[in-house]
């Protein structure tokens, strides 16, 4: 039975997919972390609005109000580079996503090339086999067939 000859091919886009694979991971997390990142300001911002609705309701200086208008500033420059932290997670994303699926689809057909050559091989052989024993039946038979006769000459004998 030969080896399948694309084996080192084969090897090669398993070992690049599964990389590929734990690159996908790994910037899936990095989208998550930004996609937490940005829940968490808008989390910060409610309780912020909230606090300050209340001191305003209370009566607040123009140093507090300043102050606040200042923070809601800083907060939308917050999720400004929050919200392009998170396309770009989600673009990274992507990239190495459709990286992976290309070569997991190249490492399958490559898989599937090599089941294509076992099963080639294994039938060769089967058929291999079966000659050799039609071979060695018939070799049997006409052995059979002179010591039947009684003859001492065998064919198989040189």
């Amino acid at each position: 039975m030969t080896a399948f000859p694309l084996q080192p091919a084969l090897d090669l886009a398993e070992r690049r997919a599964e990389a590929k694979s734990r690159l996908v991971k790994l910037a899936y997390v990095a989208w998550l972390n930004a996609r937490t990142h940005q829940v968490r300001l808008e989390q910060r911002r409610h309780l912020y609005t909230d606090a300050l609705n209340m001191k305003m309701r209370q009566g607040c200086s123009a140093a507090v109000a300043q102050a606040a208008s200042a923070a809601l500033r800083r907060w939308q420059a917050d999720m400004k580079a929050a919200a392009r932290d998170l396309e770009s997670a989600r673009c990274e994303w992507r990239f190495t996503l459709d990286a992976w699926q290309v070569e997991k689809k190249r490492a399958l057909a490559l898989q599937f090339l090599a089941r294509r050559h076992a099963l080639e091989q294994r039938r060769l052989e089967e058929k291999r086999e079966q000659r050799l024993h039609d071979e060695l039946s018939t070799r049997n038979a006409y052995a059979r067939g002179f010591n039947e006769q009684g003859d001492a000459v065998s064919p198989c004998s040189p």
